[in-house]
């Protein structure tokens, strides 16, 4: 519902600019809960993660109905940003069981239905937004009551999330677990995410995080900006509706092509998105530079001769964009572990992800810088390809047909690393008192 409702471009608002501003300091509360996701995973359990998390969605819907009913902006920042530390909370615990959970041979076909659940949601939010909204061909606001619906499904992810199992009690198809390891003393804890945040794989990764959604705010500007009301509500059908299909094939047929090696998958899976992505964002550069060329400003309506030329690039990048996402998930498995340390980096990922979100969103908020964050998303789609081309070259070269996991028989260095680590400084606790919990590790290893 959140996606939906950003889908609207600007929140469904007139104007995007205090809806940016809102959404920045939302992602500078994800961001700072993501940075210790890891320890406060160890604590909480990924399970009430989730939980606390889903408790804040629908503070997230109140706040853009209080500003569009009662223009006040005030709460629109406090309930975004109240939203943003549950969201933190929610974005980690998802991160580890995306990495954790799937088979070596199936996590393209999980990431697609990751996509598409979400995107699932999105689209039955767009054709709400449009029933709402499609007799309106205006610039403008969407329809008030459309925000009522959305807080009443988000009040729903609550009580639906006490439904979901511990890890523990979780087996692949294959039979076999999802492995744990014992909690661990804060200061073990943040020494082992100190470690992680800057080990050489983590530091590459950190120019494919900010990118992953840094397009997110820019692209969704530009929508608000250069459409009408009811074709911004079509698009909250459209683009899900392609997302959910193409991203599912992108899975398919890349990530788990069982004729492929791992790193020829990773090969073609990057290009596959990057070059994509880099063409739909020129495409959106192009596109603004000719509708502010007018001193009225440009407004496309689905009925206008060019309205295919000003969305489609859009549409595009919103797959596109799916698909590097999926892609980076998918390629932090390549070297995944356990759910405590992939909590832990997906915490990591998700803190300079929601940076880059966070940025987005607040250059978006300024009105005056114009076209500019197009070029910058430009910039940094192209900064990140050699970083993450980098990473691709170290990835083991399992086959998807292969069904043992990585993890059995390739253990990464550097998590070897972190789990010696681990594991002297749990016998360091140990000679401190700790030593049932001490034994329970060296035991595991």
């Amino acid at each position: 519902m959140s996606e939906a409702i950003t889908a609207l471009g600007g929140g469904g608002q007139a104007a995007p600019w205090a809806v940016n501003a809102a959404t920045a300091v939302s992602y500078v509360m994800v961001a700072s809960v993501s940075a210790v996701g890891g320890p406060i995973a160890s604590r909480l359990t990924i399970r009430w993660m989730l939980i606390i998390g889903a408790a804040t969605f629908p503070i997230n819907g109140s706040a853009y109905y209080v500003s569009s009913q009662y223009r006040v902006d005030w709460y629109l920042v406090l309930g975004r940003a109240i939203y943003g530390a549950g969201f933190g909370l929610w974005y980690v615990a998802e991160a580890a069981m995306i990495l954790s959970y799937a088979e070596e041979n199936r996590r393209g076909k999980y990431l697609g239905m990751w996509v598409a659940s979400r995107n699932a949601g999105q689209l039955m939010a767009g054709c709400i937004a449009l029933a709402r909204n499609v007799q309106n061909s205006a610039a403008g606001a969407v329809a008030t009551s459309t925000y009522i619906i959305f807080i009443a499904i988000e009040c729903i992810g609550f009580p639906v999330s006490w439904l979901i199992s511990k890890p523990s009690k979780v087996r692949r198809a294959d039979g076999s677990p999802i492995i744990l390891t014992a909690k661990q003393p804060w200061k073990v804890e943040f020494s082992i995410l100190w470690r992680a945040m800057t080990s050489k794989r983590m530091l590459l990764v950190i120019p494919a995080a900010f990118n992953s959604f840094f397009y997110g705010g820019i692209a969704y500007t530009y929508l608000a900006q250069y459409f009408t009301v009811r074709t911004r509500a079509l698009s909250g059908v459209l683009q899900p509706g392609a997302a959910i299909i193409t991203t599912l094939l992108y899975g398919r047929f890349i990530l788990d092509n069982g004729r492929w090696t791992q790193r020829r998958r990773a090969q073609v899976g990057f290009l596959a998105w990057f070059v994509p992505m880099l063409a739909c964002v020129a495409w959106l550069v192009a596109n603004s530079v000719s509708f502010t060329k007018t001193e009225v400003l440009t407004v496309h309506d689905w009925t206008s001769s060019g309205w295919a030329n000003a969305y489609l690039p859009f549409l595009f990048l919103q797959c596109v964009g799916y698909w590097g996402q999926s892609y980076v998930y998918w390629l932090l498995s390549c070297f995944a572990t356990d759910v405590q340390s992939n909590a832990r980096n997906g915490g990591i990922f998700r803190f300079w992800e929601a940076v880059g979100q966070a940025i987005s969103y607040g250059v978006s908020s300024r009105k005056e810088l114009g076209i500019s964050p197009l070029y910058g998303c430009l910039v940094v789609i192209a900064f990140q390809a050699p970083f993450t081309w980098y990473i691709i070259r170290s990835v083991p070269l399992y086959r998807s047909d292969d069904h043992r996991r990585p993890e059995d028989e390739h253990k990464d260095t550097e998590t070897n690393k972190l789990e010696t680590d681990s594991v002297k400084g749990m016998e360091l606790a140990g000679r401190e008192g700790d030593k049932d919990e001490v034994h329970t590790v060296v035991r595991a290893a």
